[in-house]
Order: structure tokens, then sequence, then C-alpha cells
């Protein structure tokens, strides 16, 4: 609805850990890439589909440090950076680069890595 009423609107469209927990993900990104303006930057976000973010995202996060409740994420939904970035250029979007977000449960703080997009990871894209 949104992106109807606001078309080209936005200088900076952020969509972040969301993607994973939605039914059509293309969608929403073409939505995202529909209110931006030529020239915006887009952020989006999402979990890696791989057994070491099972691990991570859902039996670590959601059953062994309780970090979210039970049930918050479904592992078909999760998305490879290959889907992301496919639905990016079918959007006319030009995907600029990603990084990984890495969780130190010990420090229970993120850090950004661009050589580890195993499990949680972000995308810049920019509209021509």
């Amino acid at each position: 609805t949104l992106a109807a009423q606001k078309p080209e609107h936005y200088d900076v469209v952020c969509c972040l850990e969301m993607l994973e927990h939605v039914p059509d993900p293309a969608s929403v990104i073409a939505a995202c890439a529909a209110m931006a303006k030529p020239g915006a930057s887009l952020y989006f976000s999402t979990i890696n589909r791989n057994p070491k973010a099972y691990a991570f995202a859902i039996i670590g996060a959601e059953y062994v440090l309780n970090l979210l409740p039970r049930g918050t994420h479904d592992y078909q939904k999760f998305i490879r950076p290959s889907e992301l970035a496919s639905w990016i250029r079918a959007a006319g979007l030009q995907l600029q680069g990603m990084t990984g977000l890495v969780y130190n449960p010990i420090t229970k703080r993120y850090r950004l890595n661009e050589s580890d997009v195993s499990v949680n990871y972000m995308v810049r894209a920019v509209k021509a």
C-alpha cells in the first residue's frame, strides 16, 4: 500500500529482519524498490538458509539462549544470498555489497564481518 501511495519518494529504504517472515519476499523487495527514488540506497537483512543458520538462529537463539520466542522462525523461509540477490536484480536494483552479522553469545554483541554471511547478513542495493 505504501509503495502505491508514495512511489519514488524515499532516499533510503530499510527492510530489516522481515523478509524471512513474509510469504512472498520478492514482492516486498519490489515494493521497497518502488518507494525508492532513483539513486536511493536500499538495505535488507535476513537469515541464510543452511544447517549453520538453523543451528544458530533457531536452536541457539530460540531454544538454548532464549533470545527469541520459540517458533519465531521457520527454516523454510530463510533466504540464501543468491536468492536475495536474484530478487534484488528482478526489482531493478543493483546489489552494491553484502556483509554478515556475527553474534557473540558471551559478550552479547554483534559485529559486521564481510567474509561470514553464513547466518545473519545484510545487503545494500541502489536504485539506478
